[in-house]
């Protein structure tokens, strides 16, 4: 089989508070594999950055209705949770990413930067596998 990595996307305002120690779960309408917990995951800071920015792993994956992840997270006592709660508004079940291993990087890569490497290349809406028969592979698993 071959080794891959795993590239999740997130909106760069959220992934600067995640990276600045401020936001320790990230919230999603689907889960991730079991089989990429605590594994690096490669963060993509789509809209202004359009980078990878930095890795985390995932320790845990939280599933719930939208009041049992607001408590978990704790999330049901801070002032944003509305964003959370417009963000699962028709949502039956809720996922919880929670984040472990967190790792800002001094040289991020850009998106131009990989097109360079694979022209094609486009970042997904969720996540995406990169695996180690593309030419990115090696060039996001040395970035630090």
């Amino acid at each position: 089989m071959k080794e891959k990595i795993i590239v999740i996307s997130i909106l760069s305002y959220y992934a600067k508070q995640i990276f600045a120690g401020t936001k320790h779960f990230e919230f999603r309408k689907s889960p991730i594999k079991n089989e990429d917990l605590n594994k690096p995951v490669y963060v993509y800071s789509a809209k202004e950055d359009k980078k990878i920015i930095g890795k985390f792993e995932v320790s845990k994956v939280h599933k719930g209705n939208l009041d049992e992840i607001l408590k978990i997270t704790g999330y049901d006592k801070r002032q944003d949770k509305g964003e959370i709660e417009n963000y699962f508004k028709n949502s039956e079940t809720c996922f919880a990413l929670e984040l472990s291993c967190v790792n800002k990087f001094t040289c991020p890569l850009s998106l131009s930067e990989m097109r360079k490497i694979q022209s094609n290349i486009t970042m997904p809406q969720y996540y995406t596998y990169i695996y180690s028969n593309n030419p990115l592979f090696d060039k996001i698993k040395k970035l630090k």
